[in-house]
């Protein structure tokens, strides 16, 4: 059975059958992290974001991929055919031990294998199944292929994101896949209440362009004024200063509204005397002179170290922190205090700090898990839960089932 420690749980003993790409895997991580057992169904060449990179040290195999082992930590793995038919009997002979199916295969491909929802429900009554798309399982672009960019691109998101005298940018990472996800795992645990409620199952259709264009900036402004946000890059749309300012070893995060434009012309000694000026109280009048507010602020911030601007900003009640760089979240005395990274030890990548779940309840971190070999849990899955003779399963692996 999954190795987690159901003390520190807020909800064990649900199953999920994970046959997400990366696109949806973040969705998996999140209900490992709630305390579920959560079973990464991976076809018997292994999962496709195996050969993503990057990949740790030299390990460029199946077993090195660093995306893997982060979407993937804490799961169990097993490997499944799920288009030949003695893969498709295992697969519902789990569905019905499970709670939570999770997939992102496009529109229609389960069904064509004889596994749509209806037939999934034969097996596990009240099963919530959750399917993760770009654009959902119908309308006009269903079938439409939807990498990371493709998503924020069609969501509204990226038309407002970047410098504005550049083309838009794209956010590092794939952002798109991972906010989805956390509608996908909010829908599950609406349909999971549901369930235990009104003693129902539910599908869940959750889609990235959708999730994406939930920002208030994309859809809703247009929507509600018909007005099109512009691209401001770091700088908030409706204050100033509030933007990224250079200091002598990186840049400080600063937010400074009405209230706080006293305190900080009090902090800042040789200010312009210009800007005592009582207009500049104004949140509209200096976002609409934010280049000459900015250019003055730079002058006071590019003095410092930013851990020292922003200690002084902190203790002087101005919101302001450092740019951290992923080193300096690492080192951070907060992170570390809070107890956000613990050490795992992967048997091919070796022990290092992996982040645990963002959220504490009672005090508590779950503490977080490695990643699975491919197929690790086959023995475990196959002959200890569902009964089956080793030697039948030497004849899957042969077959290419598993």
């Amino acid at each position: 059975m999954s190795d987690i420690d159901n003390s520190n749980s807020l909800l064990p003993g649900f199953r999920v059958l994970d046959l997400t790409s990366s696109m949806g895997a973040f969705c998996g991580k999140l209900l490992r992290d709630l305390g579920m057992d959560v079973i990464k169904v991976e076809p018997p060449g292994g999962d496709p974001t195996r050969s993503e990179p990057p990949f740790a040290k030299d390990h460029t195999h199946r077993e090195g991929s660093l995306r893997f082992a982060y979407l993937n930590a804490g799961k169990r793995s097993i490997t499944l055919d799920i288009g030949k038919d003695s893969g498709r009997g295992l697969l519902l002979d789990l569905v019905e031990r499970s709670d939570i199916v999770l997939e992102t295969f496009e529109p229609g491909y389960l069904s064509t294998h004889d596994l749509g929802y209806e037939v999934l429900l034969e097996r596990r009554p009240k099963l919530i199944l959750v399917s993760l798309t770009g654009f959902g399982q119908d309308g006009p672009y269903a079938h439409y292929k939807t990498p990371d960019i493709v998503g924020t691109a069609m969501g509204g998101l990226l038309y407002i994101s970047g410098d504005p005298k550049l083309t838009p940018c794209n956010p590092p990472e794939t952002q798109s896949y991972y906010y989805a996800s956390l509608f996908a795992a909010y829908g599950a645990m609406l349909a999971l209440w549901q369930r235990e409620t009104r003693g129902i199952g539910a599908y869940v259709d959750a889609s990235i362009q959708a999730s994406m264009a939930l920002h208030e900036h994309v859809a809703f402004n247009f929507s509600a004024e018909g007005r099109v946000m512009k691209r401001a890059g770091s700088q908030h749309q409706h204050n100033a200063p509030a933007n990224l300012f250079q200091c002598k070893n990186g840049w400080i995060a600063l937010f400074v509204t009405q209230a706080h434009w006293p305190l900080l012309l009090k902090v800042w000694e040789d200010h312009a005397p210009e800007l005592d000026d009582p207009k500049w109280i104004n949140s509209n009048l200096r976002r609409a002179h934010a280049d000459y507010i900015n250019a003055q602020v730079t002058s006071y911030t590019s003095r410092f170290l930013k851990e020292d601007l922003a200690e002084l900003m902190q203790k002087n009640g101005i919101p302001g922190l450092p740019v951290n760089s992923p080193s300096d979240f690492m080192k951070d005395p907060h992170i570390q205090a809070r107890g956000f990274f613990s050490t795992v030890t992967h048997p091919v990548l070796g022990s290092f700090p992996q982040p645990g779940s963002p959220f504490m309840f009672d005090g508590k971190r779950a503490a977080p898990s490695p990643a699975p070999l491919m197929g690790q849990h086959n023995n475990e899955v196959f002959c200890g839960e569902l009964g089956l003779d080793k030697k039948y399963l030497e004849v899957l692996a042969a077959d290419g089932v598993i």
